[in-house]
């Protein structure tokens, strides 16, 4: 299971980092927000993925899209904040940087999903 995270999430992430390092280098808005809004944009498209492919399995909590999109706001945070402060508007290091903040945020985002928003069924 945590492979085929790995594989969604690691899709997911290379689509946001080249979209987000290409706003942050080309686009005439604040770095954190192009980054942050990206990331947004990604999050529906990531629960869906996750479900039908991760956690095929595992029915999500009730609450599932919602608690996972509060999930994800950490990532925002993360990206956001990451892209605050190392960005400096050149492509291949912006690249590197939102790879990073992208690596962040899924090791926080696996555990939470796995955990909470599709929790195993036998643990109840």
């Amino acid at each position: 299971m945590f492979l085929r995270f790995l594989a969604v999430g690691g899709g997911i992430s290379l689509l946001y980092a080249i979209l987000a390092a290409t706003a942050t280098s080309h686009l005439p808005l604040p770095r954190a927000v192009s980054a942050g809004a990206l990331w947004v944009l990604c999050i529906p498209v990531a629960f869906w993925l996750q479900r039908r492919i991760t956690f095929t399995h595992r029915t999500p909590h009730r609450h599932g899209l919602w608690l996972y999109a509060a999930t994800q706001g950490l990532g925002v945070g993360i990206a956001a904040s990451v892209s605050f402060l190392l960005a400096n508007g050149s492509f291949r290091h912006d690249l590197f940087v939102h790879l990073l903040a992208s690596g962040l945020a899924a090791i926080a985002s696996y555990l939470i999903n796995h955990r909470i928003v599709f929790p195993d069924p036998s643990a109840d």
